[in-house]
Formats: C-alpha cells, sequence, structure tokens
C-alpha cells in the first residue's frame, strides 16, 4: 500500500511537471519576443540587449517616444556589464570621454549570468548612444544606438 501512495505522488509530482513545461516556454518567449503587449487602454513596449564580451546584441534598438519600455537586460558574458544611454549630444568618443553626467539613463553593472527587466519613458526623439561605461568596455567595442521616435 505505502509503494502505491509512493507511485501515485511520484505520478502526479510529474504530471504537474509536463503541465508546466509549455508554461515556462511561453514565460521565455514572452521576455525574447521584443515586441509590444498591450494591456488594457495602455501599452508596455519592450526592448532586450545581451551583453558578451565586448559587445550588444542586437546593437540597434528603436523605441516609439513617450511610452513607457521595458528595458530587459542579460549579461551572457563572463565578467560584468551595464546598458548605459547617453544623453542627447553627449556621444563618447573614446572611453575617457565617459562621466557618469552624461548618463541619461542605465541598467548598473551586472554579474554574469544575470537577467533585469527595468522600465523607463523616453520623452524626446532622437538617437541615443548605448555604452557598458565600465572602465576599457567602451573602447573595446561596447557600444550601440537606440533611436527614439
Amino acid at each position: 500500500m505505502n509503494g502505491r501512495l509512493t507511485l501515485r505522488i511520484l505520478l502526479g509530482v510529474a504530471g504537474l511537471a509536463v503541465l508546466a513545461l509549455p508554461l515556462s516556454a511561453c514565460a521565455k518567449d514572452a521576455v525574447t519576443a521584443g515586441s509590444s503587449s498591450t494591456a488594457g487602454s495602455s501599452s508596455l513596449h519592450s526592448l532586450e540587449a545581451e551583453a558578451t564580451e565586448f559587445a550588444f546584441s542586437p546593437s540597434e534598438w528603436s523605441v516609439p517616444s513617450g511610452n513607457e519600455i521595458a528595458v530587459t537586460f542579460y549579461n551572457a558574458g563572463g565578467i560584468e556589464h551595464e546598458w548605459a544611454v547617453i544623453k542627447l549630444g553627449e556621444d563618447l568618443i573614446t572611453g575617457d570621454d565617459f562621466t557618469e553626467e552624461k548618463v541619461l539613463w542605465e541598467v548598473e553593472k551586472r554579474k554574469p549570468g544575470v537577467l533585469v527587466t527595468e522600465n523607463f519613458t523616453w520623452d524626446t526623439p532622437g538617437t541615443y548612444q548605448i555604452v557598458c561605461a565600465l572602465d576599457g568596455h567602451f573602447d573595446a567595442g561596447m557600444v550601440g544606438s537606440l533611436t527614439v521616435s
């Protein structure tokens, strides 16, 4: 009798796991889709950025102005990285040009393997420079652009 109860419990747990797999796949697709979603009358747009040594993927993004944007940043590299938006007209030429005063908004440095989503609204249209402002990363090629229209 005890063996049958154990078997039933194991089958029940296995059944729940099988049911959960499609749901977890849907959740991952929602994060990686990079499209906008709507909830009620307001919409939340999204963009994704992945950091490695020493690049962003993708390296160009486009978002509408005046809308809240969910920025999902994943550090797929082996060292810390960040995703910093430089103010319009303050673009860096070399890493030595960087100062914190030039940053409009950023996902602060994250350890390898970390995925984070933060929300921000860009109200001013234009093309913003995106950098990893950690020492040496910009000069190594961690730069991109964000077009707000």
